[in-house]
């Protein structure tokens, strides 16, 4: 079913992540989400091409990194229009402002214009980094049929149909990435194939909070309930996209996959390090 059918057809009003509520810290959460929880399997695999950005290795490495940056600019807007919320909204026009509020005024008219911008940027980032993600399961996953290593949309639609195509102790592999990943679906597969990427249907795109917490800055995409083209704002949906809760859908992710990856490649060293040099020798 097209995603957008599946938007439409929700009980809920709003669809997509839910907002983070605790308290942020731009450079404690930047920390966090830069160190990469595949670190330890990368290390397992050993190539020393992803240095230079070569293989599937250092394609990951370069993907990671891109969509750290794209975070991290994220992360920022989220602090900076906080601040402007609490400190410049309702600040008399007649009243100067201090140190602190010019210095706020200041970063908001610098990096305001490209707010949409990075937020997309992640969005496309991010599904770059899961493509590249899946294409390390080739280290260690065997099977009579394979999924797709290039597509993470079309790995997981694969195991999720033909949980029987790869090696029985896979099994858990396909069941946990075909159970646990809905936020892949909505919001980052629908926002950017049938709203970024592609010529899109009519909707609107705005910035807000949707608590009292002004903690998780979102970009809500509002798309029209029916498909009739003429009563487009009678019954909406609204597609909700925080960058702070795709972080930590992402880093679980990463971690699991990270995880399991070491341990398949355990099981077997002989086999691990047949299936790495084939892996070198496609290349």
């Amino acid at each position: 079913m097209d995603l957008r059918e599946i938007v439409r057809k929700s009980s809920n009003v709003a669809v997509g992540h839910e907002p983070v509520t605790e308290r942020l810290n731009v450079a404690n959460e930047s920390r966090r989400f830069s160190t990469d929880p595949l670190a330890s399997f990368l290390t397992a695999v050993g190539d020393d091409s992803a240095a230079f950005f070569h293989g599937d290795l250092g394609r990951y490495a370069q993907a990671f990194s891109w969509y750290t940056l794209c975070l991290s600019r994220t992360l920022q807007h989220c602090s900076v229009v906080r601040r402007c919320e609490q400190e410049l909204r309702w600040h008399p026009v007649t009243v100067k402002h201090s140190v602190r509020q010019e210095q706020i005024a200041r970063k908001r008219k610098l990096i305001g214009p490209y707010q949409e911008l990075d937020y997309q940027n992640l969005i496309i980032h991010t599904c770059i980094l899961l493509d590249r993600t899946i294409a390390l399961s080739r280290r260690f996953l065997w099977g009579n049929r394979l999924p797709s290593f290039t597509s993470f949309a079309q790995h997981k639609k694969f195991l999720k149909a033909c949980p029987t195509a790869i090696d029985v102790e896979f099994r858990d592999y396909a069941d946990r990435l075909a159970s646990t990943t809905d936020w892949f679906e909505i919001p980052l597969k629908v926002l950017r194939d049938k709203y970024l990427m592609h010529s899109a249907e009519r909707h609107l795109a705005f910035f807000g909070w949707s608590t009292d917490k002004y903690w998780d800055l979102e970009m809500s995409t509002i798309i029209s309930a029916s498909r009739d083209k003429q009563k487009f704002l009678e019954r909406v949906k609204v597609i909700r996209f925080s960058p702070r809760r795709l972080a930590r859908d992402v880093e679980k992710f990463l971690s699991w996959f990270g995880e399991y990856g070491c341990a398949a490649t355990r099981v077997s060293p002989t086999n691990a390090s047949t299936r790495r040099a084939d892996v070198r020798r496609s290349r």
